[in-house]
């Protein structure tokens, strides 16, 4: 069961949504593979006006949900990679016994149903799961951040806050682009919905993090 201990913060509302659906294409084109290196993850968020501190705190986010096998079974196949423990090694093979299971794992094997900074412990415990994961503590650049954050759980929180804030202003569409939905999950069924009394009163909403 999750734990709501995440942190939590107040959110722009009236952000506009697309009125088209993104592609598979579109998606995983914005989203780094868990194969990435620091360098490529560095790229990436560069590109999308976003630090190194909002990289490693957003990758945190790893601090609770599950993994199928093959996002990172090229760690353990055909050799394992020297940068991950060899006990942390041998358990995940017993639930990947091969490159191609379809099995799922904690991506945090210290406390998975929470969101804490254990993830960062998890990195300097050499066990990451992800590639993505693990070279944030072996590559110098993302290494102090790293022990930051498994020091000083508010210190993360706050910048998972700021990460999270900073991506919610990619993008922004504006004037008659999009729509500002009734129900953030589905398509206002009109779209001259007008909402734009929301947008100016600037009122928040508040988030638990740690509920998602």
């Amino acid at each position: 069961m999750l734990q709501p201990n995440g942190p939590y913060y107040s959110i722009p509302l009236g952000r506009r949504d697309s009125i088209n659906f993104a592609t598979i294409e579109e998606t995983l084109a914005n989203l780094p593979p868990p194969f990435f290196n620091t360098t490529q993850l560095l790229n990436a968020f560069a590109a999308k006006n976003l630090s190194p501190v909002d990289l490693v705190a957003l990758s945190g986010g790893h601090t609770i949900g599950r993994a199928q096998c093959t996002s990172f079974t090229d760690r353990l196949y055909p050799t394992q990679d020297p940068t991950m423990d060899k006990s942390f090694a041998k358990n995940l093979t017993l639930t990947c016994p091969t490159a191609n299971t379809d099995n799922t794992t904690n991506l945090d094997v210290l406390s998975p149903n929470s969101f804490d900074n254990k993830y960062y412990i998890d990195l300097i415990n050499r066990q990451g799961l992800f590639t993505s994961d693990q070279d944030l503590y072996t590559d110098s650049r993302t290494k102090s951040i790293v022990k930051q954050f498994a020091c000083d759980q508010s210190v993360f929180f706050e910048r998972f806050v700021e990460g999270m804030i900073k991506m919610g202003q990619l993008g922004v569409l504006t004037g008659t682009e999009g729509e500002i939905r009734a129900n953030c999950s589905v398509r206002n069924s009109n779209n001259n919905v007008e909402l734009g009394s929301i947008v100016e009163e600037h009122h928040h909403d508040e988030v638990l993090l740690s509920q998602y």
